[in-house]
């Protein structure tokens, strides 16, 4: 709950900040001045930026969401983690579980399995593969989900 209170509130911040940045560009963009007016429009470039950047990390965040409490529904077993008292879990532990879903996608190929790897790349600290595992578990959910001809 605690993830999602701060998620909201680094959203809302993002929209302020946004908000008072397009105002600036508007008051740069009336401005006389050639100078003014080309910074005002490169001012306006960095809130779409921003807006497009939230929502395609909240739709990320959400469809992520919403696979893991599928896979939890249907029963498939967390990944088998030892963890510190800082609560990260142990690098045996983590490259173990790696280890075994690798071996598990060499005989098939599936969402859950993704994902799964995703958590497994995450626990092991590499968090660019694990954001791109997950993706292609969402990718793989949906392609699942979209009707076939």
């Amino acid at each position: 709950m605690a993830t999602k209170i701060w998620v909201g509130v680094m959203s809302a911040l993002t929209l302020l900040w946004v908000f008072l940045l397009a105002g600036r560009g508007v008051i740069l963009l009336q401005e006389p001045s050639l100078i003014a007016k080309a910074m005002g429009l490169a001012i306006m470039v960095l809130p779409v930026f921003a807006i497009w950047s939230v929502f395609s990390e909240l739709r990320f965040g959400f469809r992520a969401q919403r696979l893991g409490e599928q896979l939890h529904a249907e029963g498939v077993a967390e990944l088998d983690l030892k963890y510190r008292p800082s609560g990260k879990a142990t690098s045996d532990s983590a490259q173990a579980e790696f280890e075994r879903i690798s071996a598990e996608m060499q005989q098939s190929e599936s969402w859950q399995l993704w994902y799964q790897l995703g958590q497994a790349y995450e626990a092991n600290g590499d968090r660019k593969r694990a954001r791109a595992a997950i993706r292609k578990a969402i990718a793989l959910a949906n392609d699942a989900e979209s009707p076939k001809p």
